[in-house]
């Protein structure tokens, strides 16, 4: 029979070593309390959301109010207006909202519209400089929707190299 008093012993030790280490974690550079906010369960959106007004890594595309950057899906290389990468995106606002807002907002900060298709799964292409920028917009689980924005580097020169065609024997 196991003996309650080393039981004891090692519960409590195991509950005083994990609030030393959430201390830890809570003293490190780069969080705050702010961080680990949760987010709205109605819109489906994990705990690592951020308030696009405590975060705003790029300046180049628009963030509207009230709109949270998942961490857990994005990939920002640089800031500012020089930035590549992914970033995602969860608003209030429904996808058709959404469409809307990114086709008349993202020529107010120099993008050049190339693309648009509206449907379940909305995608929207510009170009600005020597970028390219997509954004997929779908809608959340309950309500809102998920924007994912993609910048990467424009495509310069020559079109892309044409498919291989089958050899007549």
């Amino acid at each position: 029979m196991p003996d309650t008093h080393s039981n004891y012993k090692f519960t409590v030790a195991l509950v005083i070593a994990s609030s030393l280490a959430l201390a830890a974690c809570s003293s490190m550079p780069g969080s705050s309390s702010s961080s680990s906010s949760s987010s709205s369960s109605s819109s489906g959106t994990s705990s690592s959301a951020k308030s696009s007004s405590a975060y705003q890594p790029v300046s180049d595309v628009p963030i509207p109010a009230g709109t949270k950057i998942n961490t857990d899906k994005s990939v920002i290389l640089g800031q500012g207006d020089k930035w590549f990468g992914r970033m995602v995106l969860v608003t209030d606002r429904p996808s058709t909202q959404a469409y809307t807002y990114y086709q008349e907002q993202m020529p107010t900060f120099g993008w050049e519209q190339v693309t648009a298709v509206q449907g379940k799964t909305s995608i929207l292409t510009f170009t600005r400089g020597e970028r390219a920028a997509t954004l997929e917009i779908n809608p959340g689980t309950l309500s809102g929707s998920e924007v994912a924005i993609t910048v990467s580097p424009r495509q310069t020169g020559s079109a892309a190299a044409p498919a291989p065609t089958a050899e007549k024997k």
